[in-house]
């Protein structure tokens, strides 16, 4: 597998836990990952951008047009983010609108009891739609270890919320998954 995921969001909405998460479960999976962050104001609320490259990449920096993958956590991210998609990339968007590429990751974090587990709202979402061949498994061990012990079991209820809302709308709609089946690592 061969990608170039983006993920962009606010200080505060879990930007940097969704890409540990992301790259650790994905190494745990067999494939090459690297990434960065980009902090923006480096405060509560300012833009977050992580960039994600999964295969034989020798540089996390994504250029503008060449992200396969755009997660944000707004619309208003996505829009700001937009030019690093490349053309018949995919967008997967926080935001109570009907589509695929919308998940209304806030309202179901919310519905759970876990204001702030949006974030693996989307991932989990994300994870489902790119390939049937990853597991939920190595992502669901990731969470488990990176989260404190209060939010351990709302975290995983997200994820795989997300992993099963993703699941269903694939095949519902008839989906292929976003990316090709990997012929390996």
């Amino acid at each position: 597998m061969k990608l170039q995921i983006l993920l962009a969001g606010r200080g505060g909405e879990g930007i940097i836990f969704m890409t540990r998460a992301l790259t650790e479960g994905l190494f745990r999976c067999g494939h090459p990952v690297i990434s960065t962050e980009t902090h923006g104001m480096a405060m509560r609320g300012g833009s977050v951008i992580s960039q994600v490259k999964v295969g034989g990449y020798l540089s996390p920096m994504i250029r503008l047009g060449e992200a396969d993958l755009l997660l944000a956590t707004s619309q208003e991210e996505a829009e700001r983010n937009l030019p690093y998609l490349r053309r018949g990339g995919a967008l997967i968007v926080n935001a109570p609108l009907p589509g695929p590429k919308y998940v209304d990751a806030t309202g179901i974090s919310h519905r759970l009891g876990n204001p702030r587990g949006s974030n693996l709202v989307l991932l989990g979402y994300a994870l489902s739609r790119l390939n049937p061949l990853l597991s939920l498994d190595p992502f669901q061990d990731v969470v488990a270890e990176l989260s404190p012990p209060r939010y351990r079991s709302g975290n995983l209820r997200c994820l795989e919320e997300g992993w099963k809302l993703g699941k269903e709308q694939r095949e519902k709609d008839h989906f292929l998954p976003i990316f090709p089946v990997a012929q390996g690592p």
